[in-house]
């Protein structure tokens, strides 16, 4: 049990990491071929990261004109969510969301709304009768506007970053926010969380979804989690266990209510509600050397299966 002043100290430190200040990093050599971007891990806390350079604004710059697509291209870094896989995650948090919130919610906000896939769920489920949204990309503003016109229900936008929109009067008193794969991209993910915890109810809630594969079950080979041709380090900057991104929303007024069963399931989907201001966060770090452990392993196994893989279709081609 650990004592106020240790406690006091461990969440100044997290405060620093997720501000992209860590001092006793340990960089994974073995992962220079499988990640360009090299890959460090907190002594401190088992924090997993990249080291961002440049700044939020033109994070989102880069996500907005140059990641979103109409394709996604693993070798060129390009995204949508405009297929099958990722509108079945959507759909998966929005189930989850309901199960515990109830068939009807005074608001939801989007933030970071992408192209619409959850915004879409809320529609056709009649969920709200108040929705808001912000988003970067104007391109995925007028996708976003399209759906909401054809349905013809009455909305908020903001089109900007996260971390402004509680500037805007619009936003204020929402009920549930939703941060769908958006955390471990953003270079200042407090700043972004603190925003979202400013314009949301006292009893507000805030719905996570995060592809979380540190200490984990294996769902997928490394060399396919790590991009080894292009840097991910201003794109994704950020690689959560449970742990960590449970002290990030701590330090940000926020604490875990629900999760799925993200050991067998292949994404992490969090409720959290706003916490007491009156409560101390609840802290808990992962041993760098356990992770460091975890990530040879799961090198090892992914590329012995890799070789299985080949030697069988010698046998089948």
């Amino acid at each position: 049990m650990r004592s106020y002043g240790e406690m006091k100290k461990l969440k100044e430190k997290i405060f620093q990491e997720f501000n992209g200040s860590i001092k006793d990093s340990k960089k994974i050599k073995f992962l220079k071929n499988i990640s360009k971007s090299p890959v460090y891990i907190s002594k401190a806390t088992g924090l997993v990261h990249h080291q961002a350079n440049i700044t939020s604004d033109k994070s989102l710059e880069v996500w907005s004109n140059k990641i979103f697509s109409n394709k996604i291209s693993y070798k060129n870094l390009k995204y949508t969510s405009s297929n099958l896989t990722m509108k079945a995650r959507h759909f998966y948090c929005y189930n989850f969301m309901k199960k515990f919130l109830g068939k009807k919610i005074s608001s939801i906000c989007d933030f970071g709304a992408g192209e619409g896939n959850f915004i879409n769920e809320i529609i056709k489920n009649k969920l709200t009768s108040k929705i808001l949204f912000t988003e970067h990309s104007l391109k995925n503003v007028r996708k976003i506007e399209n759906i909401l016109k054809h349905n013809k229900k009455k909305y908020f936008l903001f089109n900007g970053s996260i971390e402004e929109s509680h500037n805007d009067e619009d936003f204020k008193n929402i009920k549930v926010g939703v941060l769908l794969w958006t955390l471990c991209n953003c270079i200042n993910p407090i700043k972004v969380l603190t925003s979202i915890n400013k314009v949301l109810t006292k009893d507000g809630y805030l719905l996570i979804g995060e592809s979380s594969r540190i200490l984990v079950p294996f769902k997928k080979p490394i060399y396919n989690y790590f991009n080894k041709n292009i840097a991910t380090n201003n794109s994704h900057p950020w690689h959560f266990s449970f742990n960590s991104i449970s002290n990030l929303l701590e330090i940000s007024g926020f604490r875990i209510i629900k999760t799925n069963r993200f050991n067998d399931e292949n994404d992490l989907v969090i409720l959290a509600k706003k916490r007491n201001n009156n409560s101390s966060p609840k802290l808990k770090i992962d041993n760098y050397k356990k992770i460091e452990k975890f990530l040879k392993k799961w090198k090892e196994i992914s590329f012995f299966l890799k070789k299985e893989d080949k030697d069988v279709s010698n046998y089948t081609s």
